[in-house]
């Protein structure tokens, strides 16, 4: 059954919104269309800048499997619009801050708009490595960094994992075993660096896996065209093929400065990055009507994790707005009896 066909709401810089959601990957569209089914009205800011955009497809989403990621935002975005409720600002947000009745944002080009709530959003940026020649060329189309993701449709050929910085990573050798990958290799570039106990425990586990270890400098990385993986080039003159490289670059919060002058927590992640702190149900930060959902506040950062985060926000915001009416019609009852 469509959504409703009631003519659209009138949305403008001049009206109040229910939430200003600052990002439109699977988090921020979720909280908007979770939003649009109670008919809030909802100002959601992009810059069209997504971390999944170098895949070519998304997978582990039901009935979505192997979708363009591109394409699930499209969809998204005409299904969310057909209700009418919430407008999309092609602009990121450079300033956000507490106003009486709720928050105001200032676009990139200028433009204020108020809210009752925010949903924060934006996500994260990989820091890509520099080192190596040719690493972003090949980054999401050779080099993975979720084997739930990407990896399996080219594991009738070797593959790789770049590095071994901490215990997790005898996971993705395991994942690349169960898969069926034919070797497994883990390249140190130079001597591989293990430091602590509990990763050189899992690089022994990783070992009796079946993984070896090359401690040969790379110099190069070419990508051999769509579906044809990455020959890795060394120091050497020597050369090897995969099908698949696994490397998970360190990641940064994408406008942390925004987080920051609300006055919302960021911690340790666990893993040497920062995320922003979140409250279950709804993902409330410590900031009274400011959420989060999605990359920026998950270790998990999955489609799917970032929809469900997203889906709670656009409740929570629901739930708070209704509080804060609750109160208010309270105390007009109170007033009114005295």
């Amino acid at each position: 059954m469509p959504p409703p066909t009631s003519p659209p709401t009138p949305l403008t810089p001049t009206t109040l919104f229910s939430a200003l959601v600052l990002g439109a990957g699977p988090a921020g569209l979720s909280a908007a269309l979770s939003l649009s089914r109670l008919a809030h009205p909802v100002a959601i800011f992009t810059t069209a800048t997504f971390r999944n955009e170098r895949a070519q497809h998304a997978h582990t989403i039901l009935s979505r499997d192997h979708t363009p990621p591109a394409e699930i935002r499209r969809v998204a975005r005409e299904q969310i619009e057909a209700y009418g409720t919430t407008v999309f600002i092609e602009r990121g947000v450079v300033k956000a801050r507490r106003v009486h009745g709720g928050f105001e944002v200032e676009d990139g080009e200028g433009g204020k708009w108020r809210g009752r709530k925010i949903v924060l959003a934006m996500g994260v940026r990989d820091v890509l490595p520099t080192r190596i020649e040719g690493y972003v060329e090949n980054w999401g189309t050779n080099i993975y960094q979720c084997l739930f993701c990407d990896g399996i449709e080219r594991s009738d050929r070797p593959a790789g994992l770049l590095g071994f910085p901490n215990a997790m990573a005898g996971h993705n050798v395991g994942m690349m075993v169960q898969m069926g990958c034919p070797n497994v290799t883990i390249f140190g570039d130079g001597e591989l660096e293990v430091k602590d106990e509990a990763t050189r425990k899992a690089l022994e586990i990783a070992k009796l896996k079946g993984a070896v270890v090359d401690e040969r400098r790379i110099e190069k990385l070419v990508n051999l065209g769509e579906e044809n993986g990455v020959e890795i080039r060394f120091g050497d003159g020597s050369s090897e093929r995969l099908g698949f490289l696994v490397h998970k670059p360190d990641v940064e919060i994408v406008s942390p400065e925004i987080a920051r002058g609300l006055g919302v927590e960021i911690i340790d992640d666990g893993f040497g990055g920062q995320m922003l702190k979140r409250n279950e149900p709804f993902g409330e930060t410590n900031v009274k009507g400011v959420l989060t959902a999605g990359d920026a506040s998950i270790l998990m950062r999955q489609v799917t994790a970032a929809m469900f985060q997203g889906g709670a926000a656009g409740a929570g915001v629901h739930f708070l707005i209704s509080q804060d009416e609750e109160r208010e019609l309270e105390k007009k009852l109170q007033d009114s009896k005295a």
